[in-house]
């Protein structure tokens, strides 16, 4: 069989199993990296070799890149195309398309190696400096919403008032925006984990009812443009690092703020499972990696203050 009209035939049966994000991102993973490598070095799908799936997971991890620049995929990005390829292969296998899973043994490094690869670890101190410097920018409540509450860039966009119960002092994430190929409100979370509510901490309490006072006139979302609709996330994206390039701080990801929070928390002395029900975690694990990288770094701080407490010589 065609190995390009596979990937393609059995993704789109996979349309109405999944939320349109998901299968947009899925689409993204097949049409612009998979299939074009594949249909190259294999273009029947029973010729594919677990050799050739793991050099392209090797590529993709040195090289891969598709918007220009140099450098590989995330260990993470990789993660998702090496499972989105196990499931495909696991249905031609059912399907007697194949005779083998090829990418079934086909390993990737842990997780934890990943975790800091291309993201930016703030202290409180650091934090702070953000939060001082963006003072006056339409995106300063939004990062410290995303701060204060390590929330993802999906959910920050996501908030509308009636998530803000004033008299009972408490947000609840409940909606997102995501956008992959096109930008989709949906009336859920990430995984049922992400739907968690919080106290209103009284700086946030203030921000947010001054917020609520120059709110567009029947507009639902906290974050909008004048005529009511929600900001894009890329929106949100370019806002935030423009305002970093304004006020001369590093340049970093939106989603670096959230991890940023679990190690602050971390710093503040929570536990493993305090810092993921806070972050709305679907598994410990993520949260332990998050917590390898603190550890780490705090052994570094550790040593640093040991310099100069002894005279030798």
């Amino acid at each position: 069989m065609n190995t390009r009209d596979f990937f393609r035939d059995w993704h789109a049966g996979r349309e109405p199993l999944l939320r349109q994000s998901t299968f947009e991102a899925e689409e993204i993973y097949l049409t612009r990296h998979i299939i074009p490598y594949f249909e190259t070095v294999a273009p029947v799908l029973e010729n594919i070799t677990p050799m050739q799936v793991k050099s392209y997971t090797t590529m993709k991890l040195k090289n891969g890149r598709m918007d220009g620049k140099p450098g590989g995929l995330s260990l993470v990005s990789v993660r998702k195309h090496l499972s989105l390829m196990k499931q495909a292969f696991d249905e031609a296998l059912i399907f007697g398309y194949i005779e083998r899973n090829p990418a079934i043994g086909v390993h990737l490094p842990k997780r934890t190696s990943a975790v800091a690869e291309r993201t930016v670890f703030l202290t409180a101190e650091e934090a702070q400096k953000l939060i001082d410097g963006l003072k006056g920018y339409k995106v300063a409540p939004a990062v410290l919403l995303a701060l204060l509450y390590g929330l993802r860039r999906s959910e920050v966009l996501g908030l509308c008032w009636d998530a803000i119960d004033f008299e009972k002092n408490t947000l609840t994430i409940r909606r997102t925006v995501v956008k992959n190929l096109t930008v989709k409100e949906y009336d859920g979370t990430k995984t049922d984990n992400s739907r968690r509510t919080f106290q209103l901490l009284p700086e946030i309490r203030e921000v947010l009812e001054d917020l609520r006072k120059t709110a567009p006139p029947g507009s639902n979302y906290l974050f909008c443009h004048e005529d009511g609709s929600f900001w894009r996330p890329d929106c949100l994206t370019r806002s935030f690092q423009r305002a970093l390039k304004r006020i001369g701080l590093p340049k970093m990801r939106f989603h670096d703020l959230r991890h940023s929070t679990a190690s602050i928390l971390f710093a503040r002395g929570w536990g493993l499972e305090d810092v993921k029900n806070w972050l709305g975690h679907a598994d410990i694990e993520t949260t332990s990696n998050i917590y390898t990288h603190y550890s780490r770094a705090r052994k570094v701080l550790l040593a640093n203050s040991l310099v100069g407490m002894f005279k030798i010589g």
